[in-house]
């Protein structure tokens, strides 16, 4: 692109130094015969700046050989990187032919596997909430059953109270007593 803008100014560049010449090329000037002849001046070369005065000395076919030539060569440029991006996008519908059925049945698995994930943990929570109803009522027996402790341990240290108040030694003595009342009143009756 740069050589092109090179070459252009080069060729305005050209124009524009003949043109100055044309305009300061002196004009036939008729001098009296007694003038002496007025030598022309001496013009100084323009240099041209344009790529250190390569194109300078090039004629009009010449110039037009060398944008020819940039032409030629931007041209193997421009089919090289169409070259290129074809390749390119072809490689891209191949990937993309490859890869998204794939990915599409990996995207179904997922959404499957997601709603019976749901699935579960709605169950969970079902079964949580069942889990969460036994333990209450669960609570609840074991705090009937405590009531019940409670009840009958009073009841219980009664009965105990009572039993450690029976006189055991005058339940035995009485045994006796009783065992030889019914000793000597077998006797009496001969048996």
């Amino acid at each position: 692109m740069e050589e092109e803008k090179k070459i252009t100014e080069a060729t305005e560049n050209t124009e524009a130094v003949e043109e100055v010449k044309a305009e300061t090329a002196p004009a036939p000037v008729e001098t009296p015969a007694s003038a002496p002849a007025a030598q022309p001046e001496a013009e100084e070369p323009q240099e041209n700046k344009i790529n250190k005065g390569k194109y300078v000395d090039y004629t009009d076919h010449d110039l037009q050989s060398e944008i020819l030539k940039y032409e030629k060569k931007a041209a193997r440029r421009t089919t090289m990187v169409a070259a290129a991006l074809f390749v390119i996008a072809a490689v891209f519908i191949v990937a993309a032919i490859i890869i998204v059925p794939p990915v599409l049945k990996t995207l179904e698995q997922v959404q499957t596997t997601l709603n019976e994930a749901t699935s579960l943990v709605n169950k969970a929570e079902t079964t949580l909430d069942n889990l969460d109803n036994s333990l209450t009522g669960m609570n609840d027996m074991i705090n009937d059953v405590d009531t019940v402790l409670g009840d009958n341990t009073q009841a219980m240290e009664d009965a105990i109270t009572k039993i450690s108040n029976i006189d055991v030694d005058g339940l035995n003595q009485s045994i006796e007593d009783l065992n030889t009342v019914v000793s000597s009143m077998g006797r009496f009756f001969g048996a």
